[in-house]
Formats: C-alpha cells, structure tokens, sequence
C-alpha cells in the first residue's frame, strides 16, 4: 500500500502533494471540545493514551489527510523535568522560570521516557488504528523553542530574557541547552520506537534568536539530535521546522541533515522552491488567517502555492496551526482544491 506523505518525504514528488495541517487536531472541531471537556486539565489529556488517539484519529476521518500527527504538546519535555508546567485558561501555558541550570536535576533525564512513556502508547496504539497508506507524525519542540519557555516562564513578544541569557551567560545557556537538547533526544526516541513514521521538530521561535547565533542556537543542536537518532539507529525521515528564519533556512538546510523543511507562511515559497537544496521535501505554507476566509482568495493562495513548487517534492501545509476559528467546509475545500477537485 503506497504511502505518498513518506514516499514524498523522502524524494518522490507527485502531481498532488500529500497534505496534512499543523494542530488539525483542535479547537476548532466539535468532537475535539467535547473529548477535551472530559479531563480535568491539559496535561493530564496529553497523557491518556486512549482520547490522545481519538483526537488524533478524528481529522483523518472528517478530512481524510495523509499523515496524522500524535496529539501532544511541546511543553511536555519541561513537564517530565519538574518545570510545574500548567495551562491556564485565558493566560496560556505557565511554567516555574529557571534561574540557573543546576535546578534541574540532571539524573531525571534518564526518566523522560518513563515519564513521557504514556506519549509511546499513544503512538503504538494510534499506529494500530491507521492504514499504512497513513502515516503518523511524532514530534518534539527544538531546544531553543523549550528554553524560552523555561526562562520567561510563558510565551513572551520578543523573548528579552531568553535572549540575554545568550548574550551574557556563555557557560550557563550552553548547559542549559545541553540539557533540554538531551532531553529532546529522548523523547523523540521513544517516539520514533513506539510506531512514529516520521518525526517533526518544531523550532517556533527560532526567529528571536539574533542571526549571529543561529547556528549555535538554532541548527546545531538540530544537527545534533538528529546525528544521535541516526547514531542510535532510528531512521525515520525528520521535517525541520524553523519559524521565522526567513532566508537564514538555506544555512539551516546546509547544517542539518533534514529530510523535510516546513515553511511558515512569511516565507516565498517560490524563492524556497529556488534556493533550498533539492533534496530537502519543502512543506508548507498556506497562512492559517486565508481558511477563514476561505473562497476565491483561498483558492488563488492555493494554487499560487502549488505552482511555485512544481517539479520537487512538496507537502501541502499551513504556515502555521490551524486557529479554533476556521470553518470546517474551508477545510473540506482546502483538501478538495488540493487534491485538484475544484477548479
């Protein structure tokens, strides 16, 4: 059974890209709601392996995309090392803010993947309840993206703390990102065991990081999780998501080993088409605001997208998650003009 989201992933281009969207499992289906009411609290959805699946599943049976991706949250890696991550409705995602690393006890990262144990079983047992011609996605925030979070204690607009960190605590950041970098390793690694058919490295906010540090912030520690998967022997394909970077993603594909590159919707997905390796899948990169919309103007980003990327291997994407707004038919028509049954 083909399975055209790896096929393409890995070098195979198709007259009609697999697609899936980021956060298609959310707010903004109504079986969603209704599964997401019956826990106390964010986390603990994350950690039940059976409704984990049962979101993850329902995009795939409304829509019918080629790839789910297991539902999860980035902020689980600080959760397993005792950051006291919580979500708070109307604030977001709180965490206790580091102060130095030494407050993290080193001896725990041998426990993320007990702790992160029940993200596997969802995996496994999400992997049993897919076709092949489906593939699943597992995934982890970059250690960049963590650390913010880590230091501010929430998301921030410009990330003034985590970026003095870099510019004034030399010895202090870099074992700091030793550490989450670690941690990220593991818990892609269970991932990738439990049944994952391809792994994605969300780097949100690598477009705080101040360009002169990009490798050593951004791309290095991506080059580094992924040479250790390999070195370990997990060999699933990895999609690199680096958000914001702008034309900094061609040094980004020469310094890692990425099998895929997701695009976010700032980006020219025609100059991406032009100047990114050709070895490297592009993915992307509708911006998540035109599914409200949805119509004409839909339609025309569309097929703008599908043109700049004729003749290499692309995966049709948001450049973003998709919001709580978008109106389910918007995504019936997104899928349907994709896969070229609309005019």
């Amino acid at each position: 059974m083909t399975n055209i989201f790896l096929d393409t992933l890995t070098g195979t281009g198709r007259k009609i890209p697999p697609i899936w969207l980021m956060r298609q499992a959310g707010r903004y289906l109504p079986e969603y709601r209704a599964v997401r009411a019956s826990e106390p609290d964010f986390i603990s959805f994350c950690l039940n392996p059976e409704k984990a699946v049962e979101v993850t599943l329902q995009p795939l049976d409304k829509f019918g995309f080629d790839a789910a991706i297991i539902f999860s949250d980035i902020l689980l890696v600080p959760w397993a090392m005792d950051r006291n991550v919580r979500f708070v409705t109307g604030q977001g995602p709180l965490l206790d803010p580091l102060s130095d690393p030494s407050e993290i006890n080193e001896d725990d990262l041998g426990l993320i993947a007990k702790r992160l144990s029940p993200v596997a079983e969802s995996i496994s047992l999400c992997r049993k309840n897919l076709t092949r011609d489906k593939a699943l996605i597992g995934f982890a925030g970059a250690p960049w993206t963590i650390i913010t979070y880590m230091l501010e204690g929430r998301s921030s607009r410009d990330f003034a703390t985590a970026r003095k960190w870099i510019w004034d605590n030399d010895d202090k950041f870099d074992r700091l990102l030793d550490i989450v970098t670690m941690a990220t390793i593991e818990f892609l690694e269970i991932q990738a065991r439990a049944g994952a058919d391809a792994l994605m490295l969300f780097d949100s906010w690598a477009g705080a990081v101040p360009a002169h540090f990009r490798r050593r912030v951004v791309s290095g520690p991506a080059r580094r999780i992924i040479d250790t998967l390999r070195s370990r022997g997990i060999m699933q394909p990895i999609i690199g998501f680096p958000k914001g970077i702008g034309d900094g993603l061609i040094a980004y594909c020469d310094d890692t080993p990425v099998d895929g590159i997701g695009l976010d919707h700032g980006v020219d997905i025609a100059w991406a088409a032009e100047h990114l390796p050709g070895h490297v899948t592009l993915q992307g990169n509708l911006d998540p605001l035109s599914l409200i919309a949805g119509g004409q103007a839909m339609d025309r980003a569309i097929g703008s997208i599908l043109e700049a990327v004729s003749g290499r291997p692309h995966i049709f994407n948001l450049g973003h998650g998709i919001t709580p707004e978008t109106p389910e038919p918007h995504v019936h028509e997104l899928v349907n003009r994709v896969r070229g049954q609309m005019s």
